[in-house]
């Protein structure tokens, strides 16, 4: 009798073992946490990293439209980027509407936030805050074609190449350095409007050069 409550009693698991069993569960348990963990800050870098590309798509298809509804159009700089100026008359002396750059700020409509405030530049919000993630406006220039014809000057100042660079930095995770990526928007336009007035005022004031 003796003999059977021992056997029964000493059925189980030694200390060593239990030490075994809790040393996997942790480790799979630490795991489990760093996946997701891992997964959770893709998730947040994606969904600002949408944020950013859909902004830049946006604000190059409003430049892009506004650009082929002006008559005049200018180009210098500003705080190390392109500018644009842009008349609703061709024969205008103050520009109607100023394109700017801010690298905080991003693209700015009459030092304004383009759209009566709609398009702003997303630095700001959720999973970006505390420097986790840092939005900024890179680079941004606009040129016209180049022409190596004096007869085809005009027509090609009429095609205008846009590049906009916008970057983000995220540093979220802490055995990596600040990671850096940068999202480019290209845009190649004919400024139509532009061009037929630059024609109809060459041709009544006798200064068309082209064939």
């Amino acid at each position: 009798m003796m003999k059977k409550i021992f056997k029964i009693s000493s059925v189980g698991m030694t200390l060593i073992e239990l030490s075994a069993v809790i040393v996997v569960a942790s480790i799979i348990g630490l795991g489990m946490t760093s996946a997701a963990q891992a997964v959770m800050l893709h998730y947040q870098t994606d969904t600002v990293r949408q944020d950013l590309r859909q902004y830049g798509n946006n604000i190059m298809r409003e430049i892009t439209r506004e650009l082929q509804l002006s008559q005049k159009v200018e180009i210098d700089g500003l705080n190390g980027f392109s500018r644009l100026k842009l008349y609703n008359q061709f024969q205008s002396l103050t520009p109607d509407l100023v394109i700017s750059c801010r690298a905080s700020e991003g693209i700015e409509f009459n030092d304004d936030v383009p759209l009566d405030g709609v398009l702003e530049f997303p630095n700001r919000g959720v999973f970006r805050d505390n420097g986790q993630r840092t939005l900024y406006l890179k680079d941004f220039t606009a040129n016209y074609e180049p022409s190596s014809h004096p007869g085809m000057t005009e027509f090609k100042r009429s095609f205008m190449h846009l590049e906009l660079i916008l970057t983000m930095e995220s540093d979220v995770m802490d055995e990596a350095g600040t990671v850096k990526e940068d999202h480019y928007f290209h845009r190649t336009l004919f400024l139509g409007t532009a061009y037929i007035q630059t024609k109809i005022t060459n041709s009544m004031g006798g200064g068309d050069d082209e064939a």
